[in-house]
């Protein structure tokens, strides 16, 4: 968990008395619970939408910080390129490789978020497509 920055967030949004505020435990929960339903999940991602790390776990060697500014930029894109070629909104971006694939999933809250979940080479991409946004509805409301 990136705590200083999911104090952060908690901080920005105490300013505004209707926000729903980020539920540190849940996250962890959650995250907990994908771990150990889906299997070959290498990294969970939780970041804000200007691709601040939020909250993350891996097995894997990255640096989280540098992945959310990456997965965030990776989803915006495909939400504008769906919406220039005339598609309805994307719900999620994918990638694919013989070593593994990621899911990343857009998060509407009460603010936007970005969740992005690795998977090595034995996580399907059905899988990796199912644990995020099962995890995004459950987290949801907690954002």
């Amino acid at each position: 968990m990136q705590q200083a920055t999911l104090d952060k967030v908690v901080s920005i949004t105490a300013r505004d008395p209707g926000a729903a505020r980020p539920d540190a435990e849940t996250i962890r929960g959650e995250f907990e619970r994908v771990q150990s339903r889906a299997k070959g999940v290498a990294m969970l991602l939780l970041s804000t939408a200007d691709g601040r790390a939020v909250a993350d776990w891996t097995n894997a060697r990255l640096d989280p910080r540098r992945v959310a500014a990456m997965t965030n930029s990776f989803l915006t894109l495909g939400e504008t390129l769906a919406k220039e070629v005339g598609m309805s909104a994307a719900d999620h971006a994918t990638i694919s490789t013989g070593h593994g694939s990621l899911v990343v999933i857009r998060i509407n809250g009460t603010r936007p978020y970005t969740l992005a979940v690795l998977g090595d080479h034995q996580a399907t991409l059905a899988v990796l497509l199912f644990a995020a946004r099962e995890c995004a509805a459950r987290i949801r409301d907690r954002l």
